[in-house]
């Protein structure tokens, strides 16, 4: 394949450049022509495509978002909104196409498949939930956010003794809420993941009160079943202490990608663009024990995730709690 191109679509997720930058060089270094499809599928309905050079994606490696932008495109699904990509596609002679994004731009990638697009899947999401690979672009920097973030707030809740309430983005998939919650040692934690309720956080708190914590902390998935108010609320009410709600929301999105998301960005790029030059196409690309891997985009969906209870239990052993 000598035309190629790469597309951004669903929530952005830092690392999005470096794979974008990854794959205009790689292109350029084998004598590719690579176009970027601007705002993802809705872009790509609209024709808005431009042609990307070395210098367009000089040092964007460092920032988060993506410079060829990307969006959620209801008319993609529709019959009318599908034929218009296929026929933009076919009118800028594109042989191949990287996608870059999370579950509904896979659906999306394997809907072009059967419509004989050929069509190259990167995991670009912070929520983590494409469970057929350990990690997707994005998700490790949205951690590093929300961790950096409860830290800073830590100082000055310890300095108040107050308690403080963290909700963390995820949507179904508490992977960002564990993470985070490990790395700061939090004193409780809900995940949509694990049945979990107000009066076991109250218990868990109340145990941490008890062996000389002052300021505790609780991480709330966005995707668990309960309310960060009605948590404050019981909280200050049970302990009288004073406590905060804090959803940390789009910071998680934003910040220079960290390391391994850059890493991510750049292995996956230079893959992609090398499966497409040998006419292997509909794949997803995966990393697991460090490991770049690849699957059959049509397979990926079918994958469940194991959420790791075992990090849970290494949280609860630090406050002395029962695992689960």
């Amino acid at each position: 394949m000598k035309r190629i191109a790469v597309l951004c679509s669903g929530g952005d997720s830092q690392g999005m450049n470096a794979c974008i930058k990854a794959i205009v060089d790689t292109c350029t270094s084998n004598n590719v022509t690579v176009l970027g499809i601007n705002r993802g599928y809705q872009g790509l309905i609209e024709n808005d495509i431009r042609e990307l050079n070395k210098l367009d994606v000089a040092n964007i490696e460092t920032i988060a978002g993506a410079i060829i932008k990307t969006s959620r495109s209801a008319e993609f699904m529709t019959e009318e909104g599908f034929k218009k990509a296929i026929n933009n596609l076919k009118i800028n002679d594109i042989e191949g196409l990287i996608v870059i994004g999370g579950n509904g731009s896979f659906r999306g990638c394997r809907d072009l498949v059967h419509a004989g697009i050929n069509v190259i899947g990167i995991p670009g999401t912070i929520d983590n939930d494409l469970y057929y690979t350990e990690r997707s672009l994005g998700f490790d920097t949205a951690v590093q956010q929300a961790v950096n973030t409860v830290t800073d707030v830590k100082q000055t809740m310890y300095a108040n003794s107050r308690a403080v309430v963290f909700k963390c983005m995820g949507r179904h998939c508490g992977d960002i809420a564990l993470h985070t919650a490990v790395a700061v040692e939090a004193d409780s934690l809900a995940v949509n993941e694990i049945d979990y309720s107000i009066s076991e956080i109250i218990s868990d708190v109340k145990n941490s009160l008890k062996h000389g914590v002052t300021s505790p902390v609780v991480i709330l998935s966005e995707g668990c079943k309960l309310d960060m108010d009605e948590v404050v609320y019981e909280i200050q009410a049970q302990t009288h202490l004073t406590t905060r709600g804090i959803e940390i929301g789009y910071i998680q999105r934003g910040g220079e990608p960290t390391y391994y998301d850059r890493m991510l960005g750049v292995r996956w790029g230079v893959l992609a663009v090398q499966l497409l030059m040998q006419d292997m196409t509909n794949l997803a690309l995966g990393i697991k024990n460090d490991k770049i891997f690849t699957t059959p985009l049509i397979e990926v969906e079918h994958v469940l995730q194991e959420f790791r209870v075992d990090m849970v239990n290494d949280l609860r052993t630090l406050h002395a709690l029962p695992k689960i």
